[in-house]
């Protein structure tokens, strides 16, 4: 009971950062209708700007510092250049979006080098807690905290202010918000910027020990992805819900399934999400929370 306890921590921990990795694509799909897969490359940039800032401010302003400028390069790539594809069809803004994510690989390769660094943290790295009779990392338990903060504020953000019912507004019909006079250009920007914002976040927080920050960081949002699906596209709350779930069901698989597969349970707990995605692909396509869509003919 004591393991499944510490194991069902750390899977919540986990599935904090998938929950903060799927909101962003969440809510960019559901502002400009694009599945951005340069989403991950945002994820390892806010990791690697921490490493570098948290060395010349306070580990907090460093955090917010890492959040807006991430948060800013999104908005700057969706109006420069995303904004362009709006209309085009899918298989086209998916092939530009991944060729901005190698870019931006690119770029954090020669800006920051490929040695693997660890993320500094104002509290011991390693110190672990009692949470009944489990003993897990206080990493973890501040990652759950701080993504409740993160939830919570974007919700507040969402439902009672002129901006979130602006981005409400803009995701069900862009037409009609453009004709009542909201400004939906500046809400797919500011969309844009929560959505990098919190990949940095993300990237941040699963940089922590025991895990480092490498070039290869941004490969974990592909891990998240699966969330939106199981969640529903149209679902910003199924994706995060979604999210928790992968993320606990991939640690307990880890300790629970991999060990009975044999040569076959090597790493399965890593394919366990796109597993749950195929399988909800197959058998409730419209996700957990995903609406019918209906068509006037």
């Amino acid at each position: 009971m004591t393991q499944l306890l510490q194991l069902s921590i750390s899977g919540l921990a986990l599935g904090a950062s998938y929950a903060l990795i799927a909101l962003g694509f969440s809510v960019v799909y559901r502002a400009s209708r694009l599945f951005n897969f340069a989403h991950g490359e945002l994820l390892s940039l806010g990791a690697f700007l921490m490493t570098a800032l948290v060395e010349v401010m306070p580990w907090w302003l460093a955090l917010a510092a890492s959040a807006c400028l991430t948060g800013g390069l999104a908005a700057l790539l969706e109006r420069t250049v995303l904004r362009r594809m709006v209309g085009r069809p899918v298989f086209t803004t998916i092939i530009l979006t991944l060729f901005l994510g190698l870019l931006l690989r690119a770029g954090i390769v020669i800006a920051f080098g490929t040695d693997t660094r660890g993320m500094p943290t104002p509290w011991d790295a390693m110190a672990e807690v009692q949470v009944g009779n489990a003993t897990v990392l206080l990493s973890s338990l501040i990652s759950l905290g701080a993504t409740t903060v993160v939830l919570v504020g974007m919700h507040a953000l969402v439902q009672r202010t002129p901006m979130g019912v602006a981005m409400r507004a803009a995701s069900e019909n862009q037409e009609v918000a453009l004709v009542l006079g909201i400004p939906v250009g500046r809400v797919l920007a500011f969309t844009w910027f929560l959505a990098g914002a919190t990949a940095a976040v993300a990237g941040i927080f699963l940089g922590m020990f025991p895990r480092s920050v490498d070039s290869n960081l941004g490969y974990v949002a592909l891990r998240a992805f699966p969330a939106i699906i199981v969640g529903g596209l149209e679902s910003v709350v199924g994706a995060v819900v979604a999210a928790f779930m992968l993320g606990l069901l991939e640690v307990l698989s880890q300790a629970y399934v991999n060990p009975h597969l044999g040569a076959f349970g090597h790493n399965f707990h890593a394919v366990f999400p796109y597993a749950a995605m195929i399988l909800f692909l197959v058998l409730r396509p419209r996700g957990l929370w995903g609406e019918h869509e209906v068509r006037r003919v």
